[in-house]
């Protein structure tokens, strides 16, 4: 039907009584669906169930690689680290059904406001993180983050009821802020919860004062 399909394949020569290769005898087996539940395993192990987002696992590799090549070439990177306020009372609220559901809108709107090369990743619960590789100034990585949270905000329609949220957003960048990623991970959380105390729906850039 034109389609593609695995095959394992075991194929040996046949020989005359002289030794000579006269032909070649096999057995094969269709292994097609066996390559897809492991590719299937493999996308589990790496991305988020329920938004189909890159998981915690998968940005931590993703973030690794993207630090070597900003030392190679000497680059910048930031992380942003996103918690949504007020989502614990939706939550509670109206259920983990719609929890769920604003979880998956919120996931496309952060995908929709960044650029293609741009990480978007859910580490659980309500916290979302983003990679932003190769910017020049601090204002690039502040515009994007007024995108995200204008983004965030909009209301959405959950079960028949429209719900609002926002989000706290904490922001370091590479190499001024750490240089690998558990020290980028671990300061923008700091500077998200510094954000939180600020009154949410804004972001704070990470700065050894707010420690």
């Amino acid at each position: 039907d034109g389609g593609k399909a695995f095959t394992e394949l075991s194929i040996f020569p046949r020989r005359d009584s002289g030794g000579k290769v006269v032909g070649f005898r096999g057995v094969g087996y269709d292994i097609t669906e066996r390559k897809r539940a492991e590719e299937r395993i493999q996308y589990l192990a790496t991305h988020d169930t329920l938004t189909g987002l890159p998981n915690r696992l998968m940005f931590s590799q993703l973030l690794d690689h993207a630090i070597q090549a900003a030392q190679r070439y000497k680059r910048k990177l930031a992380v942003f680290f996103i918690d949504l306020d007020r989502f614990k009372i939706i939550n509670d609220s109206l259920g983990h059904e719609a929890g769920d559901q604003l979880l998956q809108e919120i996931a496309r709107r952060l995908k929709q406001s960044l650029r293609a090369v741009d990480v978007v990743a859910r580490l659980g619960g309500d916290e979302f993180v983003i990679l932003i590789e190769e910017f020049s100034d601090v204002s690039q990585i502040e515009t994007v983050a007024r995108n995200v949270l204008s983004t965030v905000i909009k209301p959405v329609s959950i079960m028949g009821q429209e719900c609002r949220v926002t989000a706290s957003i904490g922001i370091s960048t590479y190499p001024t802020d750490g240089l690998d990623g558990q020290s980028l991970m671990k300061n923008a959380d700091i500077a998200m919860y510094y954000a939180k105390e600020e009154g949410k729906n804004n972001y704070q850039l990470y700065s050894k004062d707010i420690k």
